[in-house]
């Protein structure tokens, strides 16, 4: 997907039933093929906004996505943690902003992160993602992607956390025990953005199982799905096809975020043998195709 951004900086922009200052936290829709618009919010790299502990914040030297970060660095201390766990638990809490909030209008946060290390490798779970929403529940996401001097882009699609309500707070932590004692370690976080895809469209494809049988009735496929509602509920294109030719179409109706659909096979000839699934075949910006193994089965 090829990105070209238009920064609206000085305007109001009105999104939806909602409207937000753009200045404040910077609206910009990337026009491509498959439109994205972003919603940036520049404020979480804010040190002072964060309440941190056991870790040092501070305004990056470096930008992510051209936009503000921040630097969240941590000396790994055995000792000097609290007084019943001195392999301590470096942490930081931010409380969203109401116009912060609005996640659920769209399909995905996104960031970049960056780390500086005092040992060549990091360890398996170098840093954890928080969010919790206003009911006290919270998701927990290990950004195992984080890279030491390389920006990494972390995205989380919204519907995969679960949540029912407002999401109002956000943390980051690291536990001292994946750690070695005096490790220095720091991370480097910005660019922080909630992207809307304007266009019904596929983000992950996959078979639900490996192989299914040549007599089954359905194909299970799942999908990851972003775009706006209305266009989603009219359904997407899927097209099954092997070597010889196409075996079948169909429009199936999807809804925003992660869900397995179920294609109808009846009428259509499945001899066992490789196949292929394709959503939006006709688009090459959109399509996305898996591969279906069907084999022999003992009811035939």
């Amino acid at each position: 997907m090829t990105q070209h951004v238009k920064n609206k900086p000085d305007s109001t922009i009105f999104w939806g039933t909602t409207s937000f200052i753009g200045m404040a936290l910077g609206l910009t829709v990337c026009a491509s093929a498959v439109q994205v618009e972003y919603l940036y919010l520049d404020g979480l790299a804010e040190p002072t906004r964060w309440a941190p502990s056991e870790c040092e914040l501070s305004v990056s030297p470096h930008t992510a996505w051209e936009r503000p970060a921040l630097t969240m660095r941590i000396p790994v201390d055995y000792s000097t943690g609290e007084k019943q766990y001195p392999i301590g638990w470096p942490r930081m809490y931010l409380t969203l902003k109401k116009e912060e909030q609005v996640w659920h209008e769209y399909d995905r946060l996104e960031f970049q992160i960056l780390a500086e290390f005092s040992r060549p490798v990091l360890p398996k779970r170098p840093l954890i993602l928080q969010v919790h929403d206003q009911q006290g529940q919270k998701k927990l996401t290990t950004l195992d992607m984080t890279a030491i001097g390389e920006w990494r882009t972390v995205q989380i699609n919204t519907r995969d956390l679960g949540f029912s309500g407002t999401i109002t707070r956000l943390g980051f932590n690291l536990n001292e025990a994946d750690y070695q004692d005096k490790d220095l370690v720091a991370f480097h976080l910005g660019g922080f953005r909630l992207a809307l895809v304007t266009a019904a469209s596929v983000a992950e494809l996959s078979m639900s199982a490996p192989v299914i049988f040549c007599d089954s009735r359905v194909l299970p496929l799942e999908l990851v799905v972003e775009g706006p509602d209305a266009d989603l509920a009219s359904g997407i294109p899927v097209q099954v096809a092997s070597q010889d030719g196409i075996v079948l179409t169909h429009k199936v109706a999807v809804s925003r975020g992660r869900q397995t659909v179920f294609i109808p096979l009846a009428g259509a000839d499945m001899s066992p043998g490789k196949y292929s699934a394709t959503v939006f075949p006709d688009d090459r910006e959109r399509s996305k195709t898996v591969a279906v193994t069907l084999t022999t089965t003992p009811w035939r």
